[in-house]
């Protein structure tokens, strides 16, 4: 098992029931397992690997919880350190007097309330042997004797000759009492119960027996329990010829036998009041020692009795006499009967597979089989005598035994079938089982006599077989369509599916080695007859308790109401045997079939009217503008029951608008982004799942609203930017520059310490949708750059600025205008980089809550959510923003062409601002970033002209040299080894936005001669940390006499990455022909994703049609651009290894790098103005 699959297992272990849990350790292991959780004292659960549980009930406790857990009745007393005697181990609280004056002889106590027996006597110290404590001679030749039993205790007078019963003080003997919460209840049997003052009883005491030790005396052949225990007192009165017998037995209860005596007991809230019978005492046949034995019980559930038709008035409650069964015509000439009563009120409801009664027979009148019956009784109490017996209500069992009467027929247990019994009372959800012995027929077999142990002896078992009835299912409902159950007829669920699935999770009460499925039942509703079974069905597998079970339903009537409903079904074997059970069914679950899909839908608009020609859209008539939010109302068009709407704006991603209720139509705003034709398609749904058919609003829109203000900061003189829209000038402060360093013209340069410029008043409604566009050219990023901010009363209403912590540009918003406001971010994927031109652009979407940063024209990640605008009060801050209460964060570097907008751009809109494209012309406006005309003809550098200072190093392998034709002049030679080659301290351009490389070579045709090998030149490359970003180069298959020039860019800057180019399709004979220079262009264009390859000023491909679908028709589609800051190399590259190779050889001339697009007329133009013209 993998670590997640333990863990797994684990948490579906910790979900389980503790019935449950126990099942699936006992499947798994084989063996049967407590379910500790179900353990009380008197009743053990254990699962069985089989799935079903056992449970054996006693009728008096034989566990006791403590901290530890469970442990075993142990009845053994021990002094505690304040001298009381105490039992190790009861189910209530039992204490005896450890001697002396210590008071009470002993007390009971259960949830408070107690019972205490006092002395008539000053004790001694007892002797403790076992479960008994003995106070000796209390009277002269009488010991006082207590016992500890499961719940309670017995105090016996022991007389041991019939020398000490002729004292007169056995007349009467009265012991005191004291009771707490509760008092004395005299139950008419002879006994006495202590009730609380609800008047339930607490505490019992049985009739009071007297019995003498003749079963020993005379039947020592008997093999009784009771007997043996009662053998050290007997042995001692024979020795002595009935002298005082010494030893700790008789206190279990006469044995077989023996002679007894109900005595009479009166108990008060003060006095248990015993009389001995005189007669009994001074009769001859009487053999000491006799045994006054009056006993006290907690009041439980479960108990045993028996009772006797010689003394029809008397209980005997929980005695410790064996319990006789049958007519006893060997000494007291008496009919008895014994009762036993289980607390089984856990078996509600249960499936009771088999239930076995077992008991100890200890007496039998020879060694004759005779049958004994068990019966189902009414329940028993301390009020039930033979003049009062519960009903005897069905025979369930007989067996023929013989037990206990000899060595040939020793005691043993005797078991009979009481499943019948037990069933019933679980049927019945009973709160006890009560289960009597009795003789056949008359019961006048005097050899049908029989005793069983007394469970206070030998403890009577009930163990019974069962499994739960499962529990009704959970999770009901239809699950294709997945819908909650819908209780009536007034909110039944609509379902466009003519044949649904239905589903239900069947659930066990405790097995979880249960096998279940659910069973349905499908009605149809009809007012007028009542609603008729139609179908009925189950899924064909069973499955763990709780695995949902599915029915698929015959074909329904479309238009017509049904309701199902669903019911746990649970199979079980027992014995060989295969059953089943069945819970409750579910409440019903109503639902409608609608199968017919909502008419198609309908738009209205006040601002964009819909093409009266869809098919001719351009020439419909143009409506408000690009960027600007309207009105739109989509209808249902006669639907009734239109619940949900979906739309999409052109290829925007599918909106989608529910309601709770059927709605007619929705009212939204939405804002076209394409200038010219647009299209708003739409469908609706119902509340069963149909869905219309799509309607397309096509509609044109005039172009987007101009900007709101511009600053193309190209002034270059002065203290003042103009804003050449809305007159919203800036003015210079501090240090502020103007710079040749410009993505167009001039530019603004800040010191980054305190250099700025603001206009006067708010540019911006920043409560409102708006754009902020921006070029930047970092020169340091020692610190956050503000490039362009709005003010408030003490911070930024917004910021596009470099974040030093996070090293990433960020369109930030603020919460709220205060010192320290939550700040809500757009950050940047793009990595910003020092000294190259980078395009920002900031949009807040009012209508959607949203801001989002662009970088380079791309998105930067998702819409970040933000929801509570505040209009900036302050004027517009160009390097530098607002922050708690002050200004700071000065941008250190150059903004040029600054823009905003009281709108939302389109796509294209923004690409064109990208790259920089020109209005009147719509041609792309590039800028110079880097260009080495190679007119040296000595040195080891080569000037960049461009203004940047980007200086070429020229390694020892390359020299200077002159066009042998005259058409280049001096041009750059190398001789395609690793020292031959320039390189440039980089990097030269932003390489995730907008760029365009070009170089001319004229290639070394006889270094390519050789065919048998691969041949590949890089011209022209810009480096990262082991991969080259991007490149120009050359390459020839082995083979092959002809090459391909390549532009091409790697998806990172790892060993290995892929490479993604776009060859060329002209053959390399013609390009490498010595005396021949070719002009290779590469553009990538980052706002849509493509890169270019122009060799001689012509796009090659079909419009970038490779044919291998790795293209739109416009260029091949590059997304995983990054950005290099190494080197940039004339003449070498970077191959998947990392290493430098690939090294040119041949010449090479103008190498020029741009920021942004080089238009195809451009890159054309270029070629034709510097075609090499021979000399």
């Amino acid at each position: 098992m993998t670590p997640s699959e333990a863990s797994s297992a684990t948490a579906d272990a910790a979900d389980l029931s503790p019935e449950a849990a126990a099942s699936r350790k006992a499947a798994e292991s084989g063996s049967p397992v407590e379910v500790s959780a179900e353990t009380t004292p008197t009743q053990l659960v254990t699962a069985q690997p089989d799935g079903t549980f056992t449970v054996d009930f006693d009728p008096t406790p034989v566990r006791v919880k403590k901290a530890s857990g469970w442990v075993p009745v142990d009845t053994d007393l021990a002094t505690t350190s304040s001298g009381d005697v105490v039992p190790k181990a009861a189910a209530v609280d039992v204490a005896f007097s450890g001697g002396g004056s210590r008071d009470p002889l002993a007390a009971i106590t259960q949830d408070g309330k107690t019972y205490s027996v006092g002395s008539p006597w000053t004790l001694p110290v007892p002797k403790l042997s076992g479960s008994t404590a003995t106070y000796s001679d209390v009277m002269p030749g009488t010991d006082l004797v207590v016992q500890a039993t499961p719940d309670g205790f017995s105090e016996n007078l022991v007389v041991k000759s019939r020398d000490a019963a002729q004292n007169e003080k056995l007349s009467s003997i009265a012991f005191p009492v004291s009771a707490d919460g509760v008092s004395a209840h005299d139950t008419q049997a002879g006994g006495a119960a202590f009730v609380d003052d609800q008047g339930r009883p607490v505490f019992t005491t049985g009739t009071a027996l007297m019995y003498d030790s003749s079963a020993i005396a005379t039947a020592p052949q008997a093999t009784g329990s009771a007997t043996a225990l009662k053998a050290s007192y007997v042995v001692g009165a024979a020795a002595s010829g009935q002298a005082e017998a010494s030893g700790d037995g008789a206190l279990d209860g006469p044995a077989p036998g023996s002679k007894s005596q109900v005595m009479d007991v009166t108990v008060s809230d003060d006095a248990l009041t015993l009389k001995p019978d005189r007669s009994f005492l001074d009769d001859p046949d009487t053999t000491y020692p006799v045994v006054l034995d009056p006993q006290t019980t907690s009041a439980s559930l479960s108990g045993w009795t028996t009772v006797w038709s010689s003394s029809p008035s008397t209980s005997f409650w929980k005695t410790s006499h064996s319990l006789g069964v049958g007519y006893d015509a060997w000494v007291d000439n008496k009919k008895a009967r014994s009762l036993y009563q289980f607390d089984t009120h856990t078996l509600g409801g249960k499936k009771i597979l088999s239930a076995t009664f077992t008991a100890l027979e200890v007496w039998s009148a020879n060694c004759t089989a005779k049958a004994v019956q068990l019966w189902r009784t009414g329940a028993i109490s301390a009020s039930t005598k033979w003049s009062a017996q519960p009903s005897w209500a069905a025979q369930v069992d007989s067996v023929t035994a013989a037990k206990g009467y000899s060595s040939s027929c020793p005691g043993g247990n005797v078991s009979f079938d009481a499943t019948s019994a037990v069933t019933y009372t679980a049927g019945q959800s009973s709160s006890t089982t009560t289960l009597g012995l009795r003789a056949p027929g008359n019961e006048d077999d005097a050899f049908a006599w029989k005793q069983f142990a007394s469970p206070s002896d030998t403890k009577p078992t009930l163990s019974v077989t069962f499994v739960s009835k499962p529990s009704a299912p959970t999770g009901v409902k239809t699950s294709s369509p997945s819908l909650a159950c819908a209780a009536g007829l007034g909110t039944a669920a609509v379902i466009r599916d003519t044949t649904p699935t239905v589903t239900a999770a069947p659930k066990s009460a405790d097995g979880s080695q249960s096998t279940l499925r659910p069973n349905f039942e499908l009605y149809r509703y009809d007012a007028k007859v009542g609603d008729p079974l139609i179908a009925s069905g189950n899924p064909s597998a069973y499955t763990a308790s709780g695995t949902a079970g599915t029915w698929t339903t015959p074909a329904l009537t479309n238009g017509q109401t049904y309701w199902f409903r669903a019911r746990s079904q649970y199979k079980y074997t027992f014995n060989g045997t295969t059953g089943f059970m069945y819970s409750a069914w579910s409440p019903a679950c109503w639902f409608r079939i609608d199968s017919s899909a909502p008419v198609q839908p309908d738009v209205d608009s006040t601002t964009y009217q819909e093409c009266a020609s869809p098919e001719t859209p351009d020439d419909c008539t143009a409506y408000g503008g690009v960027g600007a939010a309207a009105a739109f109302t989509l209808k249902a068009n006669g639907a009734s029951d239109v619940v949900k709407y979906t739309y999409q704006l052109n290829d925007n991603p599918v909106r989608t608008k529910t309601f709770t209720t059927a709605t007619t139509s929705y009212a939204l705003s939405l804002v076209p982004d394409v200038r010219g034709v647009n299209t708003l398609t739409v469908q609706t749904w119902d509340s069963a799942g149909n869905v219309s058919a799509s309607y397309t609003y096509t509609f044109k829109v005039a172009p987007g609203a101009g900007p709101l203000s511009q600053w193309s900061m190209d002034e270059g003189a002065g203290t003042t930017a103009a804003d050449a829209v809305g007159g919203r000038n800036a003015a210079l402060f501090g240090s502020a520059t103007w710079s040749d360093h410009a993505r167009l013209g001039k530019s603004v340069q800040g010191d980054g310490t305190s250099s700025y410029a603001a206009t006067a008043s708010p540019v911006l409604d920043t409560t409102k949708s708006f754009t902020a566009s921006t070029w930047v050219r970092l020169t340091g990023n020692s610190h956050d750059s503000v490039a362009l901010a709005q003010a408030g009363a003490n911070g930024s209403a917004f910021a596009l600025s470099y974040s030093a912590a996070a090293n990433a540009w960020v369109f930030n918003r603020y919460a709220s205008d205060v010192v320290a406001p939550t700040i809500v971010r757009s950050t940047s994927t793009a990595l910003p980089v020092v000294g190259v031109w980078t395009h920002l652009m900031g949009v807040y979407d009012a209508q959607e809550q949203t801001i989002q940063l662009f970088v380079n024209g791309v998105p930067q990640g998702v819409p970040v959510s933000y929801t509570t605008p505040w209009q900036g009060t302050g004027g517009l801050q160009f390097a530098r923003g607002q922050h708690g209460g002050g200004f700071s964060d000065y941008f250190a570097g150059q903004i040029d062409e600054v823009t905003v907008w009281n709108r939302i751009l389109s796509e294209e809109e923004i690409a064109d601002l990208q790259a920089m494209t020109d209005a009147s012309t719509g041609q792309a406006r590039p800028a110079p970033a880097a260009e080495w005309g190679i007119e040296e003809t000595s040195g080891t550098t080569a000037a960049d002209s461009s203004g940047y200072g980007h200086l070429a190093t020229v390694a020892a392998g390359g020299t200077w040299a002159t066009d042998a034709d005259g058409g280049k002049g001096n041009v750059l030679s190398l001789a395609g080894t690793s020292t031959a080659n320039a390189t440039v301290t980089g990097p030269i351009v932003d390489s995730q936005g907008d760029f365009t490389v070009a170089a001319w070579a004229d290639l070394d045709a006889s270094a390519l001669s050789d065919t048998s090998v691969a041949h590949h030149m890089r011209i022209a490359t810009q480096s990262g940390g082991v991969r080259d970003s991007w490149g120009l180069w050359y390459d020839q298959a082995a083979g092959s006499t002809q090459g391909m020039w390549v532009f091409g860019r790697t998806t990172a800057d790892t060993t290995g990455g892929s490479v993604v180019t776009v060859p060329a399709d002209i053959a390399s004979a013609q390009l490498v022909d010595p005396g021949h220079w070719t002009l290779v262009t590469g553009v990538y264009d980052g706002a849509h994703h493509q890169l270019f390859l122009y060799v001689n000023g012509v796009r090659q491909g079909a419009q970038g049609d490779t044919g291998t679908g790795d293209d739109t028709g416009d260029g091949i589609v590059f997304t995983q651009p990054w950005q290099a800051t190494g080197t940039f190399n004339i003449g070498r590259g970077r191959t998947s290894t990392g290493a430098y190779s690939d090294y040119a050889q041949g010449l090479v001339d103008d190498v020029r790098v741009w920021t942004g697009v080089m238009s195809d007329t451009a890159i054309d133009q270029m070629y034709v103005n510097e075609v090499p013209i021979p000399l």
